[in-house]
């Protein structure tokens, strides 16, 4: 007799579509046991955002939701080319490292296209798919640095690509790269770093500690959210404990209902309500 099984449910299937060496790694994965928690994560490690929506389009392409496809199309068309000024988090997430790139100019001069190109870019080098390299910060150096978050593995030959193609990167504006505060710079391309102007001491701390000030109150925000969601948790269990007394309650009380109505008549046991005792 076989066995027909029904189809698995959305959330699994994303799970699924974001596990692994490139994702999220198992063990974080096997906590996130709600979609609200799922996606809390996502959004707490910078895998999904407004400069990250890779992850969000090939999940809702897998689900075959052109309805959410479309919202999240007319969502991109509406935050438009601009990027934003933001501070990467301290620490990445586990398996994965922070990676600096150096690029001239400033936002008026590299938008949202570019860093699309540069990502797609670094996909095609490093033969991974592009969603799962995350844009974790833009900040303002002697002309822009843009940090991304990738899987470790990935780090090491994407210096040796670096080197290797830097005809490639340097059309996107890149002159070098820094990872664990090692900087790599393409000698052939720093020229343009040279020419640029830095900004003032005073700008940069002031940025810097505006940078800051948002990343701890972003910080704040999802720790919030996580202590919101362990307390519906809390609330949920606390709410079916309660109907099981409830059901154990009524259980004793019709018991004794009968006793009372007829002593010599025993009353139905009830192997769940008892085992709740």
């Amino acid at each position: 007799m076989s066995c027909k099984k029904g189809p698995l449910p959305d959330t699994l299937i994303l799970q699924s579509l974001a596990i692994g060496s490139q994702g999220v790694p198992k063990g974080v994965m096997s906590r996130l046991t709600t979609p609200e928690m799922f996606f809390t994560y996502l959004r707490e490690q910078m895998m999904i955002s407004r400069d990250n929506l890779l992850l969000l389009q090939a999940f809702l392409w897998h689900l075959q939701r052109k309805d959410l496809h479309e919202l999240a199309a007319e969502y991109a068309r509406r935050i438009g080319n601009t990027l934003y000024f933001y501070a990467p988090q301290e620490q990445p997430e586990d398996g994965f490292k922070h990676i600096q790139f150096h690029v001239e100019g400033n936002l008026d001069r590299f938008q949202r296209s570019d860093l699309e190109a540069l990502r797609a870019t670094m996909a095609r080098l490093l033969f991974v798919p592009q969603e799962f390299i995350f844009l974790s910060g833009v900040e303002p150096s002697n002309s822009l640095t843009l940090t991304f978050m990738i899987h470790e593995q990935y780090v090491d030959p994407l210096k040796d690509l670096f080197k290797e193609h830097s005809d490639s990167f340097g059309k996107l504006g890149v002159d070098g790269i820094s990872v664990n505060d090692s900087e790599y710079i393409d000698p052939t391309l720093a020229v343009r770093r040279r020419a640029s102007a830095p900004a003032s001491g005073a700008t940069q701390e002031q940025l810097r500690a505006l940078y800051e000030r948002s990343r701890r109150l972003e910080n704040q925000v999802a720790q919030s959210e996580i202590r919101s969601l362990e307390a519906q948790a809390d609330a949920t269990l606390a709410r079916k404990e309660s109907l099981e007394w409830q059901r154990k309650e009524h259980y004793f009380r019709s018991m004794v209902s009968r006793i009372v109505e007829d002593p010599r008549e025993p009353a139905p046991v009830d192997e769940k309500c008892l085992s709740l005792i």
